[in-house]
């Protein structure tokens, strides 16, 4: 076409000439329409006299062009093209009159196709840091974003982490330029706005107690103890009888006595715009009659007579003008206090104890009463005894001896291994599934009435497990996040087997193991080996799987955290890690550090800019400045510490504490100790329930550390002034490993209330079980508690008892 154009040019030369003198019309402009921005539509001046006028369009971008007056063209890329339309004019004789070219320069741009958008989720440590995502599409690593925080704060990361200074509510803008390579195109720029709430930690921690009033034990007074409480916080009681309060610390009178549920709910006035903080708590409350008198008795056996039995009235409360009726079970009865009887036969009797208060004119009366089955022995004056062996062949053989002297040969025994089994023969050989220490137990019968019993304490040795595990490991050459374990446990037998833990929540179970981890770290790895159920070790170390090394841009990011016990306190640490680099901290009061991991301390609260600079090489380095908001330490003198107790109403030497303070508590620590001289007892754990083992006074200290380290003590005195009625029970298996069972006898249908205590007398377990008449297994897991000696704690009725127990 350019060639035709050519040879065109030429040849019309004289005639060009000549049109232009006879003012001859050739005129060759045009404009350019724009149907798409890729098609354009070219528009001559001159569209007239056809055939006469032919038109000729070079398109300037190589493809064929057009002898259209009138073309429409595609551009497959932006850019800038140059136009040429050519006009030739020929007479009716097809010699050329006149011509002319008109050039216009055409710019194709690329269509601006960006929507912007963005997403942000809040970090779980610290709520104030959220982490924005940039979802906007397309989206080129040339491209430009820039973020407007709403705090005045801005950021040209792609993805930023942006923390703010308080809670509230934001306006976060995120602008996205394109970036085009052809020159001459216009921008393409798009934005998008969100609101962003910002909110606090919600640190309310609901609690209350409450006792009863001593006038009337229908009125409750119930003691507020949640923290932190300020003056603007609201509180909602509902007393579980349809009535509710909204007191900081209300009293109730309750219509009826009973088991009602109470609950406290306390919303925290936080700012407009910030997420409700709301938390509550319930608990079961007892509420009694006025008539709180406690029937019970006990008795002993005279010693030179055991037919006649001394009965101990241990009712409460007992004033002198009260009555008391005793009927002894053989028809007899008393109304002597604490009366003497002698029965004529020895047996089984129903004793029953009856109670009336002196109450006054025209009050309820107050009647209470309790029986109890009393056996009555003949004489029986023969003690039981024996010995025990271990089989040398086999140590989980014993061997029982009955060295028992009795005058009878018609006696029998049964023996009670400890583990839930037992045996009938005078003599008996056992062998124990597992090693550990039992508690055995012989019991000698001459009459039915006549029944010793001998316990004590056998330890069954474990099989030899006298090996050590250990192994080594290295990093892959070319996978750095590949490690090898080799085991080089040296094992007493070739039975063995092996359990890996990686630290990352895998394992593996071969003798030796290859593990890539998905991220870098640093990681527990542990050695499990084990030889028999009994006969397991464990060998475990740390290891480092490296960072991989980042871009020298993008290699002084750095986080910072404020220290717990001071304020203006604060540690720095960089993402990247690595001993071979460099590192120069500011910290914006004019001090330093060219510590990898720095620490500083603020002299003055304020708000400081603090920069990290890495240095890798001179042509590897980089730096990133943060702000960090100082707030002042915390004055300890204005922080107040104290506690209150409360007796359990069944156990009166079961004590609930609760730790009262006007700031809130980190840890707390308990020092309990009876006065004078005793050895102290040591609970680290919050609000503990202790169950004292003796009557008398005690010293209870706490030790309690609050926010911002300040360490406060304050001790009370506790009187124990009386001491359950206990009996004894048999726990089974013993020792145990998942779990234990005791069997309680029920003279009618009543609740069965466990608990299991470890050796610092601390809850760990309980159950509550509806028991039926007659004999009741409770059975209880204890798969998650450590080894050790446990005492257990059987409550029914009236009756409180006790067994022990090992876990292995």
């Amino acid at each position: 076409m350019k060639k035709l154009f050519t040879l065109l040019w030429l040849s019309l030369t004289a005639f060009t000439f000549n049109a232009t003198a006879q003012n001859i019309s050739c005129n060759a402009n045009f404009t350019v329409q724009f149907q798409t921005n890729f098609t354009v539509k070219l528009n001559p001046a001159l569209n007239t006299d056809s055939p006469f006028i032919h038109h000729y369009w070079s398109f300037g971008d190589g493809t064929p062009g057009s002898q259209l007056i009138s073309p429409t063209h595609t551009y497959s890329l932006p850019g800038t093209y140059a136009v040429v339309h050519t006009v030739i004019r020929v007479n009716s004789a097809g010699v050329g009159v006149c011509t002319q070219s008109f050039t216009s320069q055409v710019v194709i741009q690329a269509p601006c196709n960006l929507v912007v958008n963005f997403t942000w989720t809040a970090s779980t440590n610290n709520p104030l840091m959220l982490a924005f995502h940039n979802m906007s599409v397309p989206l080129e690593p040339s491209d430009s974003s820039t973020w407007i925080f709403g705090d005045n704060t801005t950021s040209h990361d792609v993805n930023p982490v942006h923390t703010y200074a308080n809670a509230g509510t934001y306006q976060v803008c995120l602008i996205v330029k394109k970036n085009f390579t052809t020159p001459n195109t216009s921008p393409c720029i798009r934005y998008l706005c969100k609101t962003v709430v910002v909110n606090t930690l919600c640190n309310l921690v609901v609690d209350f107690s409450w006792n009863a009033t001593t006038s009337n034990p229908l009125m409750i007074e119930f003691h507020n103890l949640s923290t932190p409480l300020a003056a603007g916080d609201t509180t909602t009681w509902t007393f579980g009888d349809g009535s509710s309060s909204t007191a900081m610390n209300p009293a109730h009178t309750y219509a009826n006595a009973g088991t009602y549920q109470v609950c406290l709910i306390v919303r925290k006035a936080v700012p407009p715009g910030t997420a409700p903080c709301v938390r509550y708590l319930c608990k079961t409350i007892i509420v009694y009659t006025p008539c709180n008198l406690v029937v019970d008795f006990s008795w002993t056996a005279t010693t030179s007579n055991p037919l006649m039995i001394e009965f101990h009235n241990l009712s409460t409360p007992l004033a002198a003008g009260d009555s008391s009726t005793w009927n002894f079970g053989d028809g007899a009865t008393s109304y002597l206090v604490n009366p003497v009887h002698t029965y004529a036969n020895a047996g089984t009797y129903e004793v029953c104890l009856i109670v009336k208060k002196a109450v006054a004119a025209g009050a309820s009366p107050c009647i209470r009463y309790i029986c109890k089955q009393v056996i009555v022995t003949a004489p029986c004056n023969f003690q039981p005894s024996w010995t025990w062996a271990t089989d040398p062949g086999n140590p989980s053989n014993i061997h029982f001896t009955n060295t028992t002297q009795v005058s009878s040969s018609s006696a029998t025994a049964i023996w009670f291994f400890g583990d839930g089994t037992s045996a009938t023969s005078w003599n008996a050989n056992h062998v124990y599934a597992q090693p550990g220490r039992y508690y055995v137990c012989l019991r000698v019968q001459l009459t039915p009435n006549c029944i010793r019993y001998k316990c004590d304490s056998v330890t069954v040795p474990p099989p030899p497990c006298n090996f050590q595990p250990s192994w080594t490991w290295r990093l892959d050459s070319i996978n750095l996040r590949k490690a090898w374990f080799t085991n080089t446990t040296i094992a007493p037998n070739s039975g063995a087997t092996v359990t890996w833990f990686f630290g990352d929540g895998t394992s593996a179970t071969s003798w030796n193991a290859v593990h890539e981890y998905a991220q870098p770290g640093r990681y527990n790895v542990c050695l499990r080996v084990q030889l028999t159920p009994n006969c397991v070790r464990y060998k475990c170390d740390s290891i480092t799987i490296p960072v991989p090394m980042p871009p020298c841009n993008n290699q002084s990011n750095f986080n910072f955290l404020r220290a717990a016990t001071n304020s203006q306190t604060y540690t720095f640490i960089p993402d990247f890690q690595n001993s071979a680099a460099q590192y120069t901290w500011t910290f914006g009061d004019g001090t330093g550090s060219h510590d990898m991991i720095a620490t500083h301390h603020y002299a003055q609260a304020g708000t400081y800019t603090v920069c990290l600079t890495v240095w890798r090489s001179p042509t590897c380095a980089s730096t990133t400045c943060r702000t960090v908001a100082v707030t002042s330490q915390i004055n300890c003198d204005s922080i107040h510490v104290t506690f209150t107790y409360q007796f359990d109403p069944i156990l009166h030497n079961k004590v609930y504490f609760y730790a009262i303070a006007n700031f809130p508590i980190l840890d707390q620590t308990w020092t309990i100790k009876k006065l004078p001289n005793g050895t102290p007892v040591i609970l680290h754990q919050n609000n503990p329930v202790y169950i004292f083992p003796d009557t008398g006074y005690y010293s209870v200290c706490l030790r309690a550390v609050t926010l911002g380290g300040c360490i406060k003590e304050y001790c009370s005195t506790v009187h124990i002034e009386q001491m359950p009625v206990t009996c004894q029970l048999q726990a089974y298996p013993n020792p145990a490993t998942t779990q234990v069972s005791v069997n309680v006898a029920l003279t009618q249908p009543e609740m069965i209330n466990v608990y299991v205590y470890n050796n610092l007398n601390v809850l760990v377990k309980e159950k509550h079980q509806q028991g039926s008449t007659g004999n009741n297994v409770v059975t209880l897991s204890i798969g998650d508690l450590v080894a050790g000696l446990y005492h257990m704690q059987v409550i029914y009725g009236n009756h409180i008892c006790n067994a022990t127990f090992q876990k292995l």
